[in-house]
């Protein structure tokens, strides 16, 4: 009985158990996580911080310095900016969005308070780990820069064009 259990258990590793694979389609359902092969999702999946917030708790404050993004898995985030450019654009922020995508890239103070609008899991990239993925899996990070980039280049017009839609933060 005992070599069956452990046989099962060896199969669940080499193909993955049900909350691998969970885990990996719902990672790969993040636009930022799209073009990584599922090996490379459950190395990304190493660097990530999962992060609940209930309804109306702080994820960050206008001003604090920022260390990294916060990806949505699920449930919604609402900034609060007091800049009135800001003010004038959707921000709300839903499943497969990011926020905090600037300070990813340097410790710049966050732009936004950003709170809970709803019961929210997110799962956190910070500065540190992203580049220790680009120093050790190049591949990996520059798939993933490409998507931030991407994002970041259409808020940025949709700031700029003054649209309604997600501005950077």
């Amino acid at each position: 009985m005992r070599t069956i259990a452990l046989n099962k258990l060896d199969a669940m590793r080499l193909f993955g158990s049900d909350t691998n694979a969970q885990k990996i389609e719902m990672l790969k359902n993040i636009p930022i996580f799209h073009e990584l092969t599922r090996k490379e999702i459950l190395e990304v999946d190493e660097l990530l911080h999962e992060r609940v917030y209930e309804a109306g708790e702080i994820v960050f404050e206008e001003g604090d310095p920022g260390h990294g993004i916060y990806i949505i898995v699920s449930g919604r985030l609402r900034a609060d900016p007091s800049r009135e450019l800001l003010k004038k654009t959707n921000l709300e922020f839903g499943p497969g969005d990011i926020v905090g995508e600037l300070c990813l890239f340097d410790e710049c103070p966050r732009t936004a308070t950003v709170v809970a609008a709803e019961r929210t899991v997110t799962a956190a990239l910070f500065q540190a780990e992203f580049s220790a993925l680009l120093t050790k899996n190049k591949d990996i990070g520059v798939k993933v820069l490409v998507e931030i980039a991407r994002i970041l280049s259409r808020r940025t017009r949709q700031l700029l064009l003054q649209g309604k839609d997600r501005p950077c933060l």
